[in-house]
């Protein structure tokens, strides 16, 4: 009986240290998931007007949700005079802690977006309601290039399921996931897609470090790199489709591209003790920390990539890749159509 009671003992104690960890990645993963559905239903949707020739300027966000309607279901639309109406609560809280208004959200200016010969996300905000329920507010770049209806943009995947792709880089969102329930908190229930920020706060922050949410780049061809690389400091254009100076066009300059530094600087979020990674370290035996690495607003699943600004040759970068048990940095092609990017503004 003694052996019985001992041996349920250890069990229990084995039970006790193991059972939050596992719920906590149960937690994590049915977050990533309500995150990558909300993602990968708007996208179906612009990725459908791309093929219509539908993706390309608009006077305003107005304007571009009027089409928008007619193939992605929209059961409520509210003005930017009338935002909160399309928002479960009155105040998002911040990663500061800070609350802040959501009838402030009235234009890209409130997603921390850039201006510039190619960006204006100036034009008034419009809040949505999706025909599930999920409520949105987008900010639509008035200047974007038109996309070709001829050219396929791949999709990023998270445990093997499509997210999103390039056809939503006119697009800066912010969508909520959890409806009224606590904790409104951005990076938590509250996610930002394509945005660079809300108010005053990070899209993605820590350790005094502030960046935009991940997103897909959209390629450039080489002649729009030729006609941009000497303001954004790319040193060559080579490729037919260059996802890398997408990337550093939308963020406004390599100088505002993450370096390997800052890479590893991410990966010691990403893993759950937390380990010191050099910045061309190949770091193994490590545990992807799924709850955190959503938190801060990264992908809750492991196995991607990343752009850094360091750029290689014409035809190749550095970046880093965070898998479950490893991260490393390796050289990446600049037409690697699965690479995620990132912008750094401090």
């Amino acid at each position: 009986m003694a052996e019985v009671l001992i041996t349920l003992g250890i069990i229990g104690v084995i039970a006790a240290m193991t059972l939050p960890h596992i719920v906590d990645n149960i937690q994590a993963r049915i977050r990533s998931e309500q995150i990558r559905t909300v993602k990968y239903k708007f996208t179906k949707a612009t990725d459908k007007m791309a093929t219509l020739d539908l993706i390309g300027p608009y006077k305003s966000t107005e304007e571009f949700v009027n089409v928008l309607r007619k193939h992605f279901k929209i059961s409520r639309i509210c003005m930017a005079n009338n935002i909160s109406s399309c928002w479960p609560t009155e105040t998002i809280t911040l990663s500061d802690g800070e609350e802040y208004n959501v009838s402030n959200i009235t234009s890209g200016n409130d997603f921390q977006m850039d201006t510039s010969n190619t960006k204006d996300y100036s034009s008034p905000n419009v809040g949505i309601i999706t025909g599930d329920g999920t409520p949105m507010i987008l900010s639509y770049n008035t200047k974007c290039e038109p996309l070709k209806s001829t050219t396929l943009y791949p999709w990023t995947t998270e445990d093997n399921k499509p997210v999103s792709n390039a056809t939503t880089d006119c697009v800066a969102a912010v969508f909520e996931i959890n409806g009224s329930k606590r904790p409104n908190k951005l990076n938590n229930d509250v996610i930002l897609f394509n945005a660079n920020g809300l108010g005053q706060s990070c899209g993605i922050e820590f350790d005094g470090l502030c960046f935009s949410s991940t997103f897909s780049p959209k390629p450039l061809s080489r002649s729009e790199c030729e006609a941009v690389k000497d303001s954004l400091g790319i040193k060559k254009c080579m490729g037919i489709n260059d996802y890398w100076a997408g990337a550093v066009q939308k963020c406004g300059g390599v100088q505002n591209m993450p370096t390997l530094a800052d890479l590893a600087s991410i990966g010691k979020q990403l893993y759950k003790s937390r380990p010191n990674i050099g910045a061309d370290e190949f770091k193994v035996a490590l545990w992807y920390d799924s709850k955190n690495a959503s938190s801060l607003g990264f992908p809750g699943s492991a196995d991607w990539r990343i752009f850094s600004g360091e750029e290689d040759s014409a035809l190749g970068v550095r970046g880093r890749y965070f898998e479950w048990s490893s991260t490393n940095a390796l050289w990446y092609s600049r037409e690697d159509s699965l690479m995620y990017a990132i912008c750094k503004y401090k």
